[in-house]
């Protein structure tokens, strides 16, 4: 399939993006949430990608998901594809200047839809802060703001003063294509 614009979330490096380029499209917009992304498409056209594990999250509270805007955007956006796909690798970062392992992660960063990779993979007291995309994750580490991130291989392999500490498990989202009624 080819798509003329597709909008959805950064910035590059992201799934979302990842899965834009995938599936053929001409043009891709990157924005700081799935919301912005279909709200631009909702006022000036073109395809937005959403992803339905989407969570938007501010200090632990769900603030925004997929179903909700899903159902927020009903009367003038409609769902034209919809499917599963693979996940980027993704893995457990932390500075290259850490020094432990995975149990003496005192403080994490990951976006909501990673959180039970959180659960599984780092102590169960370790402090948690979310951001929407996970590249912002592995920024965050790279800057030593918090210990450790659940991010995509490739973004952590591609900046000097990270390291994967473990990688995870291969994953899979689902992915709803909207345009303007």
């Amino acid at each position: 399939m080819n798509y003329d614009v597709i909008k959805t979330l950064g910035p590059a490096g992201t799934d979302a993006h990842a899965e834009a380029v995938r599936i053929g499209a001409d043009r891709i917009e990157l924005f700081p949430s799935f919301r912005t992304a279909i709200d631009d498409s909702e006022l000036r056209g073109g395809k937005a990608l959403v992803a339905a594990g989407y969570l938007d999250m501010n200090d632990g509270l769900v603030v925004d998901s997929w179903v909700d805007l899903h159902f927020s955007k009903r009367q003038s956006m409609v769902m034209i594809g919809v499917w599963e796909s693979p996940t980027k690798p993704m893995c457990v970062a932390v500075h290259s200047d850490f020094p432990g392992g995975l149990s003496n992660i005192r403080s994490a960063v990951a976006h909501p839809a990673t959180l039970q990779m959180v659960r599984e993979n780092m102590p169960t007291d370790v402090a948690i802060s979310t951001v929407n995309a996970k590249p912002e994750a592995a920024r965050l580490v790279s800057e030593r703001r918090v210990d450790a991130c659940i991010g995509s291989v490739d973004v952590v392999e591609s900046i000097e003063n990270l390291k994967v500490l473990r990688k995870l498990e291969a994953s899979s989202m689902v992915w709803c294509l909207y345009e303007h009624r």
